[in-house]
């Protein structure tokens, strides 16, 4: 049997739709490119926009017309949301919400095996409250040196602006000795980068009925610090990364007691989504501005190089021209390494699509470019702070004759191997050490050091 995968949106869709195909790979089955003939497709599909949606349907259309006989099946966020217009669609065969995404393998056997009738099921959103073990994923496709773990599942914050509490569910954690298990694994096989992921990380433990046998050490920490405290004593010559924090969950204390920690980056995703108390307020995000530059100054305290990285929203419903200069205004105070900038775009179902005061698409469209210009001269002057400083560098892949790769504090780095001091290029999948010498491309050019 031979099996194509597609998958949309988040971190946490492609480490789940990892988990799906050695499933599959365990019972046989070979793992096809997602535009070539195969005898299933599984569509990992995304809400988070409307055109996320566009695209899944999309997706879903241009592989199953590759054979038109093989079974389609589609899970993920806007499986779980919109399962009657994903019914409506002909191409379509089995649909799976999440938190089943673990018996995808088998009911593909069970309904190709007996030639019964595909089944379908999404569970409700009240009943989307046990954490789907879905096992330790070994492998991930998209990069040999660096590897995701899912430790948490749902979110409870419901910004106004958001689909995925319901997409989701509410808080799941995953056993924390399941997930030390799974860095151990990766760390055993070669992996050099660990980077925790969750639907709301941050979240991790929290919910009331969640508990687990603590070390005698570990009494006064939170979750999210036990997972780290536990992987930062594992052995080997590795780091590791969160993929994000919410400000909505995490304070300046918060973020200082994970400082300590000699293996975790000095950078994390936190996402501000506006620089606006009056737009945080409507967006129903539980901080202001002040509370958010708080937590940048603790970092910075810390680390003056401590990499931050951010999402901002322009055109919220209700978003004036002066709302909008406030989130420039926290882009330079904050000095981000990196902005990743969208348009609102309303979901039925939220808060926000009931919003009346809608700011035009034109202005819309005017204020992402003008964001991303700003943030692009801020992440190059961050990045200029950087030069002439020695970084370690995790090589991961050869590109245009450079060697690519992170910064701890996540610059991307294109490594001149031919103008390095030492000419011995680095093996991929191996630490460096580099200094930075000009911007360049989405990141800075960098020679090797001995």
């Amino acid at each position: 049997m031979k099996v194509a995968f597609h998958t949309l949106g988040c971190k946490v869709n492609q480490y789940e739709t990892e988990a799906i195909k050695e499933a599959f790979v365990s019972r046989g089955a070979e793992i096809a490119a997602e535009d070539e003939y195969a005898d299933v497709y599984v569509v990992n599909t995304c809400t988070v926009t409307n055109m996320a949606d566009r695209k899944s349907r999309q997706y879903i259309r241009r592989m199953k017309s590759v054979n038109p006989e093989a079974l389609m099946v589609v899970t993920g966020c806007y499986a779980q949301v919109a399962s009657e217009d994903v019914e409506k669609m002909i191409e379509v065969d089995m649909i799976i919400g999440n938190s089943l995404k673990s018996e995808i393998a088998d009911r593909v056997h069970d309904a190709l095996e007996r030639k019964m009738r595909p089944r379908s099921e999404v569970l409700a959103y009240e009943d989307l409250t046990h954490y789907e073990d879905m096992g330790i994923v070994t492998s991930d496709e998209s990069s040999m040196c660096r590897a995701y773990i899912k430790i948490e599942e749902g979110c409870n914050r419901f910004c106004s602006y958001c689909l995925i509490p319901y997409a989701r569910g509410k808080v799941r954690s995953r056993a924390p000795e399941d997930v030390v298990e799974e860095a151990r694994t990766l760390i055993e096989k070669g992996y050099k980068e660990i980077i925790l992921t969750g639907i709301n990380t941050a979240l991790y433990g929290t919910e009331p009925e969640f508990s687990f046998e603590r070390e005698a050490d570990e009494e006064a920490l939170t979750g999210l610090e036990t997972i780290i405290k536990r992987i930062d004593a594992l052995d080997g010559d590795f780091r590791i990364r969160l993929s994000s924090l919410e400000p909505t969950v995490v304070d300046a204390e918060d973020v200082k007691k994970l400082l300590g920690y000699e293996k975790l980056c000095h950078h994390l995703h936190l996402s501000v989504q506006s620089g606006s108390n009056s737009v945080l307020k409507a967006m129903n995000r539980h901080y202001d501005r002040e509370d958010y530059l708080g937590i940048v100054k603790a970092l910075r305290e810390f680390d003056p190089l401590y990499g931050i990285t951010t999402d901002i929203i322009v055109g919220f419903p209700g978003e004036s021209d002066e709302d909008f200069k406030d989130s420039l205004d926290v882009v330079r105070r904050a000095e981000f390494a990196r902005v990743h900038a969208f348009k609102y775009s309303p979901r039925k179902g939220t808060k926000g699509a009931r919003l009346t005061d809608r700011v035009t698409g034109e202005v819309s469209a005017a204020r992402a470019s003008e964001l991303e210009t700003v943030a692009t001269v801020v992440a190059e002057k961050f990045n200029e702070r950087n030069f002439g400083l020695t970084h370690r560098v995790l090589a991961e892949e050869l590109q245009e004759g450079y060697i690519t790769g992170y910064t701890d504090n996540y610059i991307r780095v294109y490594i001149d191997v031919e103008n390095s001091d030492n000419k011995t290029a680095p093996r991929l999948g191996d630490f460096c050490r580099v200094k930075l010498t000009e911007n360049f491309k989405d990141g800075c050019k960098a020679v090797l050091t001995v």
